[in-house]
């Protein structure tokens, strides 16, 4: 009995020495065997144009333990080069380094001899990835359709990770097309579940890079516009796979001057832009599709609590380049990706228009506010518009803070060549006085009195003019005619205004409809074309 403990003393020192072996002697036998594998795996992924170097990896084999220190993903610029003679090369190329990478629940012999890999966690932290595109400028680049599952199955055959954690990521974007061109988001944060990589989830359309579920956090996004004039911006950006969502806060697009810096900037007129929206989100996102490459779809966005505000300075001058081609339902035919999304959802949006009169250096102002509407059929695909030709606006809201008004945009998707499209508005009864900022300043002239019944009017257009129907139904019509005197003020006009309200303008009128025209100026807006085309309208029906 005395020799049977000692023997089964021996024994337990036996195990504990190897315990304490793997324990403390980890990476000096294995780091060499991981570093190799893992190498093998980023050279058979990447058709060799990767190399990954690691400085350290701690082994804890009792623990099922890796810790890899400083590594870095780099590109092997000869085998670039060869890819492009080929004309093979990706699109992208990416560099990618991270500071700490830990990885729970890896069993060595499985990393070492077998083609399965079963893990628990892995955490990174600190990665920087940077892409680079276009990486050939002289040869288009083909289209990978492999599948990444097909690409290391020499080396693996099934890859599981339960949860996959990435903190404080910087994505820096290059884009080397002519002048090179840096986008940085920082701060960047991600969580996958339950990721498998084999030959039945390589074509599986419900998972998100692998991953069943995703979650991925951006804060404070920001990037510059191509032509350096607005940054676009949002607070926070959330994409949840599982969800198929996708929700923002703080979504703007910002001028990065003043009203007048920003005119400095332009050899020729262009609109400036100001656009927020506290919230914005996206529902039923295909991001299967998305990351392929193969488009964009959404089945409803809804935008909450916006504003957009138009300013227009007429001292530019115009350029001599063609705005034919930039309807709304044209831009979308112009997409590269194929898009559709079924309906975008506007919640309590205000509309500012404001134009600076080079005669009078003043700026006058049209307000649309408590805005909700509508847009329907958003696509470029064929199917799509082969089973419904139109993609519909409608928006109900106030104008001027008076009067409600309603409109209805339809393009139709089949004449986007032609730029067809229609307009019906209705503005309810308000007082006309309240349009004084807009009038005083953009028309010379002062409302004394109007009260509005009723406007409505049908606009149809394309990319050459457009005709309307007006009807214009009003009464107590009176006018003061203005003038800019040599200080700058507005003076009142009293025998030209005597003039219109006696014998030129009708002060009222019930029944009458009239018909507008106009030849689009092909330098100017496609809302431009609406407005001259209804004014022509209103002119007609108050002018005796």
């Amino acid at each position: 009995m005395k020799k049977l403990r000692i023997v089964f003393l021996v024994f337990i020192l036996l195990i504990a020495g190897v315990f304490l072996y793997l324990k403390f002697r980890k990476s000096k036998d294995f780091e060499p065997l991981i570093k190799a594998k893992l190498q093998a795996l980023v050279k058979d992924a990447s058709n060799g144009l990767y190399v990954l170097n690691i400085d350290k990896i701690d082994v804890d084999i009792v623990d099922s333990k890796i810790k890899v220190h400083n590594a870095e993903l780099l590109i092997d610029s000869a085998r670039l080069k060869v890819l492009n003679e080929q004309g093979i090369a990706p699109a992208d190329v990416y560099k990618i380094s991270l500071s700490d990478l830990d990885i729970d629940g890896l069993d060595i012999t499985d990393l070492l001899n077998k083609k399965n890999i079963d893990l628990s966690v892995i955490n990174l932290k600190n990665p920087t990835v940077e892409i680079y595109h276009p990486v050939n400028k002289n040869v288009q680049p083909q289209k990978d359709t492999s599948t990444l599952y097909s690409r290391i199955q020499k080396s693996l055959g099934h890859f599981q990770l339960k949860d996959l954690s990435i903190t404080n990521m910087n994505f820096i974007y290059h884009n080397i097309q002519g002048k090179e061109k840096i986008t940085n988001f920082k701060n960047i944060s991600m969580k996958f579940d339950d990721i498998e990589i084999d030959s039945l989830t390589q074509f599986d359309t419900t998972r998100f890079l692998y991953a069943k579920h995703a979650a991925i956090y951006l804060p404070n996004y920001s990037f510059r516009t191509s032509d350096s004039l607005y940054f676009v911006k949002a607070d926070s950006i959330i994409l949840h796979a599982a969800q198929k969502t996708l929700n923002a806060t703080g979504l703007a697009i910002t001028p990065r001057y003043n009203k007048q810096e920003f005119s400095k900037k332009l050899t020729f007129y262009k609109d400036r832009y100001d656009i927020k929206f506290d919230s914005a989100s996206f529902n039923n996102v295909d991001w299967y599709h998305l990351i392929s490459g193969e488009g964009f779809s959404a089945t409803s966005v809804l935008l909450v609590n916006g504003s957009m505000e138009v300013y227009v300075d007429r001292n530019i001058p115009l350029s001599s380049k063609s705005k034919v081609g930039n309807y709304p339902h044209q831009l979308i035919m112009k997409l590269d990706l194929p898009a559709q999304v079924d309906t975008i959802n506007i919640k309590n949006f205000t509309f500012n228009y404001k134009e600076l009169n080079p005669k009078t250096q003043k700026v006058g102002v049209v307000i649309f506010n408590n805005i909700d509407g509508t847009i329907t059929n958003v696509t470029n695909i064929k199917e799509r518009i082969a089973a419904n030709k139109i993609m519909l606006v409608k928006a109900h809201g106030h104008l001027m803070e008076k009067a409600d008004i309603n409109a209805t945009f339809a393009f139709d998707l089949t004449k986007t060549k032609n730029g067809d499209f229609s307009v019906d508005a209705d503005l309810g009864p308000m007082d006309g006085t309240a349009l004084n900022p807009a009038t005083t300043v953009l028309g010379m002239f002062e409302i004394n009195s109007l009260s509005i019944k009723k406007l409505s009017t049908h606009v149809s257009g394309n990319n050459n003019n457009a005709n309307s129907t007006v009807f214009f139904v009003y009464d107590d019509l009176k006018i003061t005619a203005l003038k800019q005197d040599d200080s700058g003020k507005l003076k009142h006009r009293g025998f030209i205004s005597f003039v219109a309200n006696t014998f030129v303008i009708n002060k009222s009128n019930t029944s009458k409809k009239t018909k507008g025209y106009f030849k689009r100026d092909v330098h100017r807006s496609f809302f431009y074309l609406i407005w001259k085309t209804i004014l022509q309208g209103i002119t007609s029906t108050v002018a005796s």
